[in-house]
């Protein structure tokens, strides 16, 4: 669990410094930009499966912990 932090520290640094401002601003920027889209689905998904269990709670599907859940 290291090398991915290590990564996500210096690879900013190091596209700063070989590449320059401009394209440190662009990986920031798409950093942001898909880390909001990732969040939206994750979002997205939670409450499906939210949805999903209070519906076989409900007694669809049988009911959770019931062995005549299909």
């Amino acid at each position: 669990m290291v090398a991915p932090n290590i990564i996500a520290v210096l690879a900013p640094v190091g596209v700063g410094a070989v590449l320059g401002a401009e394209a440190l601003g662009g990986l920031l920027v798409g950093s942001i930009a898909s880390g909001f889209v990732l969040a939206t689905s994750m979002v997205n998904a939670g409450g499906a499966w939210d949805n999903a269990k209070k519906y076989i709670e409900l007694g669809h599907f049988g009911r959770a912990g019931n062995d005549r859940a299909v």
